[in-house]
């Protein structure tokens, strides 16, 4: 049976609550740098032109996107510019996809854009 291996941000929530210890901290984890926002995408993948408020905010000052996955990275935002270094990084696993960017199923692609 096919899985995905996504997780909504409800579910990052609840994974993350499930961590945490008595006191309330991620055990063993220095979650001090840890930053969650919804993107605004009821889907997988992620459309930069609509992304929640939140996101759009904490990723105002970023020197860095990494977008990972076939459907964020390949799919919706390959040639995307972004206004600082950006790194895509996903497996292509529809035929139609490989066929497109001239590779094979499978085929994984990693995509540097200086800003």
């Amino acid at each position: 049976m096919p899985s995905i291996n996504d997780v909504t941000y409800p579910e990052l929530v609840e994974i993350i609550n499930k961590l945490k210890d008595a006191d309330g901290k991620l055990s063993n984890v220095d979650a001090s740098g840890l930053l969650v926002a919804n993107s605004g995408n009821d889907l997988p993948v992620i459309d930069l032109s609509s992304v929640s408020p939140e996101l759009a905010f904490m990723a105002n000052d970023a020197d860095l996107v990494v977008l990972e996955g076939m459907g964020r990275a390949i799919e919706t935002n390959l040639y995307a510019q972004m206004k600082c270094d950006s790194i895509k990084i996903g497996m292509v696993k529809h035929p139609e996809v490989a066929q497109f960017l001239g590779g094979r199923l499978y085929d994984c692609v990693f995509k540097f854009n200086e800003a």
